[in-house]
């Protein structure tokens, strides 16, 4: 069973869980989206990375933004583009949004270890390797390319770490909560029964 697989892996690495987490969805339960779509996704999600990158560094410019949009097009994703996304490479987005989508890094990484571009998802304490992220798609001349350089992994390796993350993240809400109940307890407020 999945839940229990994931659960003793936790038990390895020594990660809290709680047996009442319910499960996720089975395989029977699932609609995956296509190949072509999780592929012109994972383009998509990194060049929109890249323009928020350089924002951030105060690197964006007209000459970026234009090197963008070319990307866009010679991989053919242009309208694959989200209204945040629209708002990142046109440089409209609140500095908040562009924190969330530097981000988007972790969650492009799962896409492209899906499409077999990556051989693992290692145990989520530091970044991904940024250079192979990029090599990812960089390495593909046009949509077609890259499409052709996929591998996508099975519906049931992807929901053994999907099962698997969802319980990495209540382990870190979890962690999350505790803190806040130590933080507020120094802070001298008395909080109790709050937090069950």
């Amino acid at each position: 069973e999945r839940k229990a697989a994931s659960i003793q892996r936790l038990k390895k690495e020594g990660i809290p869980y709680i047996e009442h987490l319910p499960v996720i969805e089975s395989a029977e339960q699932v609609r995956p989206r296509s190949l072509e779509e999780i592929a012109r996704r994972a383009i998509t999600s990194l060049l929109i990375i890249q323009a928020a990158l350089d924002i951030e560094n105060n690197n964006y410019n007209e000459e970026s933004r234009q090197w963008l949009q070319d990307k866009l097009q010679q991989y053919g994703v242009q309208e694959e583009l989200t209204p945040k996304e629209k708002e990142v490479l046109e440089d409209r987005a609140d500095p908040a949004a562009i924190i969330n989508m530097v981000w988007k890094y972790e969650a492009y990484w799962s896409l492209i270890w899906y499409l077999g571009l990556v051989d693992t998802l290692p145990f989520p304490d530091k970044i991904c390797d940024c250079d192979a992220a990029i090599d990812a798609v960089a390495s593909a001349v046009n949509f077609q390319e890259f499409l052709g350089k996929c591998q996508p992994r099975s519906l049931e390796e992807l929901l053994d770490e999907d099962d698997l993350i969802y319980r990495y993240h209540w382990a870190c809400v979890d962690a999350r909560k505790a803190l806040m109940k130590v933080l507020f307890w120094r802070g001298g407020l008395a909080l109790t029964g709050c937090w069950g």
